[in-house]
């Protein structure tokens, strides 16, 4: 790509900006020491990294849990067909870091650097990348261009660009129109993202419209499934309702329901899954305060008698409470955040419930609507009539199978990007 003189402009102003904040950061440093620091720094344990063959290493950057979580199944896929590959996870948050460790993603797991020129390069220089991989939306551009330079291929997987960030990298495309076509190649979403990037420069012949790395998870296992439920206390004759991924504010709409749900049936029990962990305490005094008492996960232990509503306060279980549930709802789409994976109950065939903000994964609201495996809702008190009919167990069964074959039919992500990444792949490695 021939750069113009704003391209110049900005990439020069944002290199002198991340190292005038990088000076400040060191020095910041000197005096607090949070978690990862030294890893946000670029450096990383050389004993870690000794561990590791010498053969090719994918360097693969995701920000945090929901990301860990879709490029999972690409990891798996890409090891069984190369598996002399080494692959370096790098991640922004403790919880994408946790989770990544947790499922065995790669084979070491580090912060990745602030975007700043010493730290991406001691990152480089550290992890000696065959390819680098970037996930979904994690456009930085100091890293996006060095490896250029250093003509490492570079790779999207799962990409996507919301509605809602758009805007952002538009009115900055002076600065992210070089940075993104510093990409070898993007594997995205959907169309519309295809176009996104089209808009912020990006030649068509750049991008491929593959679907979603989510679609093709693995359901949990039977006996984890099972080990779950046993902790959970539940009866046989229980009906579990699970609210996923749900997001503050949204939280709000859903609580002043749960007194009105509980009434349906006596059997019924309610698993409430808040998107941030930092929710939990503000979750349970709202349920308090409008007499409903509640349950921590964490606090529960085999035999104990939860009460009617349990509050998910533990990462990486959400996907086995579905597994159980009779219907779920996902959240993120009560209020404008677009939606998280609704295809994760699907998955469990558990009839999915959702609202009306689903920008984030248009094909997968309408797959589950068009075969009647989804339920969406325009506004939260419509749920209790969606709820309502769930009790009957062989509506929900047929409900949730219909689900189940939605998600099947959109599967195949996972095998497209891997054929897509071993097209880079240098021949000698």
């Amino acid at each position: 790509m021939n750069y113009t003189l704003s391209n110049r402009m900005s990439v020069g102003l944002y290199r002198g900006l991340m190292f005038f904040l990088y000076v400040i950061f060191r020095i910041v440093g000197l005096f607090y020491r949070a978690e990862g620091l030294s890893e946000r720094f670029g450096f990383y344990s050389l004993s870690e990294l000794k561990k590791m063959s010498d053969g090719p290493r994918i360097w693969l950057h995701a920000a945090s849990a929901g990301e860990v979580n879709a490029i999972a199944p690409f990891c798996e896929a890409f090891r069984k067909v190369n598996p002399q590959t080494q692959i370096i996870l790098t991640v922004t948050s403790r919880t994408g870091k946790k989770l990544a460790q947790d499922k065995g993603a790669a084979d070491a797991v580090f912060f990745a650097p602030l975007d700043m020129g010493p730290c991406v390069k001691r990152a480089f220089k550290a992890f000696q990348p065959t390819v680098y991989l970037v996930a979904e939306t994690e456009f930085w551009p100091r890293i996006l261009l060095f490896a250029a330079q250093r003509k490492i291929p570079t790779l999207l997987l799962n990409g996507r660009i919301s509605d809602k960030s758009f805007p952002f990298y538009f009115w900055f495309k002076s600065l992210f129109a070089p940075a993104l076509n510093s990409f070898s190649h993007c594997f995205v979403q959907t169309a519309d993202d295809l176009k996104k990037l089209r808009t912020l420069g990006i030649s068509e012949d750049k991008v491929s419209v593959v679907g979603q790395l989510k679609y093709d998870l693995s359901p949990p296992e039977s006996m984890a499934v099972q080990k779950f439920k046993e902790t959970l206390s539940l009866l046989l004759k229980d009906i579990l309702f699970t609210f996923g991924s749900v997001r503050t504010g949204e939280d709000d709409l859903l609580i002043p329901l749960i007194p009105e749900l509980l009434k349906l049936s006596p059997d019924i029990k309610i698993l409430l899954a808040p998107r941030h962990l930092k929710n939990i305490q503000m979750v349970q005094e709202k349920l308090k305060k409008i007499g409903v008492s509640s349950t921590l996960r964490s606090q529960m232990k085999i035999q104990t008698i939860p009460e009617k509503v349990i509050i998910l306060d533990t990462m990486g279980e959400l996907a086995q409470s579905y597994a159980f549930s009779r219907a779920a709802f996902v959240g993120g789409t009560l209020v404008p955040i677009g939606g998280h994976n609704l295809m994760e109950p699907a998955l469990a065939a558990v009839p999915v419930c959702f609202g009306p903000h689903t920008n984030n994964l248009p094909e997968a609201a309408a797959a589950l609507v068009q075969s009647g495996g989804g339920f969406q809702v325009q506004e939260a008190s419509q749920l209790l009539g969606c709820f309502k009919q769930f009790l009957d167990e062989d509506f929900a069964k047929q409900a949730g199978k219909k689900a189940h074959s939605s998600v099947i039919s959109m599967r195949g992500a996972t095998e497209k990007t891997v054929q897509g990444v071993l097209n880079w792949w240098p021949s000698e490695s």
